[in-house]
């Protein structure tokens, strides 16, 4: 018990020490103040799994805590109006909440599932069941309505239709499409392009996404087989432009894409360093889309003042909890909430708050 404990609080203390970091180098982290704007701010990236890669196979797995701080960091401080991710490997089992940690974000996501991801016949042995995932969250503040649109493919394919107040509507997608896969996969892949292209009511479609199309020359639109040559006729069938022109992976490849009905709908693009948001192997790409949104206002926010927290006093009573007790023989999800709401009791104890006007 004793043990348990001293593992317990020694995560905690690991996390409020990043958190106290954060905080105090980042003070924009307390009030991200997002202001009118004429467009809309996108972040993506290929993330490379926000789980543990040796966790990959549970139904209950851990989350990478590293890269889970990294993309919370970022997402504080810049406030994206739009955030999609790639193989995020998440499960059912990991809550939204988990993920972008503040309540400042719808969450859509397509987990990998036998339907998303299905066994392709002439490759089984490619065959991978864990891993992929995509995600695309829009932020709270914005005043538009956001739905899925049914895309009915068996890919790791999700599109968001998000609806203004002037009634103006626009797509954001995002696809993730393992490398080993075959024609196929882009037939389905393609399919769900036509859907999403052929909505006359829909003003602009954006999809960014990690395609795996490595040797096509994006200068001159030429591919060097019949898969890549399939995406791009049914990239120009659809009407969609590939944005990206330099690589977006270590390896110097153009791995990840960005489409689009015209090259005019999107400015201030750019392709980042690789360490410089959640660590992967793909860089991440920021732009923004062109189009006038307003911002909803905002109430005042109360949240934890981790400057002025007693640590010693919240590592003594974790310290202190017998583990066993509390949640010994517990179903997974059972034991985290009995763990959050401890936590929480003790914070509320240990951590004065403080009160944010949302500008």
């Amino acid at each position: 018990m004793r043990q348990l404990s001293l593992i317990v609080a020694n995560v905690l203390w690991e996390h409020t020490a990043n958190i106290r970091l954060l905080v105090k180098f980042c003070p924009s982290i307390k009030n991200p103040g997002p202001q009118l704007k004429n467009y809309l701010s996108v972040f993506y990236q290929n993330v490379q799994g926000l789980v543990p890669f040796g966790d990959l196979g549970n139904e209950y797995p851990m989350l990478n805590d590293n890269k889970i701080l990294e993309l919370n960091h970022y997402v504080e401080n810049n406030a994206p109006d739009i955030v999609i991710l790639n193989e995020t490997w998440l499960k059912p089992a990991i809550l939204d909440r988990e993920i972008l940690t503040n309540d400042m974000y719808h969450i859509f996501r397509l987990d990998r599932s036998p339907e998303s991801h299905p066994i392709d016949e002439n490759n089984p042995k490619k065959f991978r069941k864990n891993g992929g995932g995509v995600l695309i969250a829009v932020n709270t503040q914005l005043s538009v309505t956001s739905r899925i649109v049914s895309l009915k493919c068996r890919a790791e394919m999700l599109a968001i239709e998000i609806l203004l107040e002037n009634k103006t509507k626009i797509i954001v997608a995002t696809c993730y499409r393992v490398g080993t896969l075959g024609l196929n996969n882009a037939d389905e892949i393609i399919n769900g392009l036509r859907i999403l292209s052929k909505k006359n009511s829909v003003k602009k479609l954006i999809l960014a996404g990690d395609f795996n199309l490595p040797k096509i020359e994006w200068t001159s639109g030429r591919g060097k087989s019949t898969l890549e040559n399939t995406f791009l006729n049914g990239f120009a069938e659809c009407g969609l432009v590939q944005c990206v022109g330099e690589p977006t992976h270590n390896k110097g490849a153009i791995l990840d894409l960005v489409l689009s009905k015209s090259l005019d709908h999107i400015k201030n693009f750019k392709v980042a360093s690789e360490k410089l948001y959640c660590f992967s192997d793909h860089f991440p790409i920021t732009f923004d889309i062109i189009v006038k949104c307003k911002r909803r206002k905002l109430p005042k926010r109360t949240m934890f003042n981790y400057n002025r927290a007693d640590w010693r006093g919240v590592i003594s009573e974790l310290s202190n909890i017998n583990w066993e007790d509390e949640i010994d023989r517990s179903e997974p999800d059972l034991a985290w909430d009995k763990f959050k709401k401890i936590l929480f009791e003790i914070l509320e104890k240990y951590v004065p708050k403080v009160t944010i006007k949302t500008e």
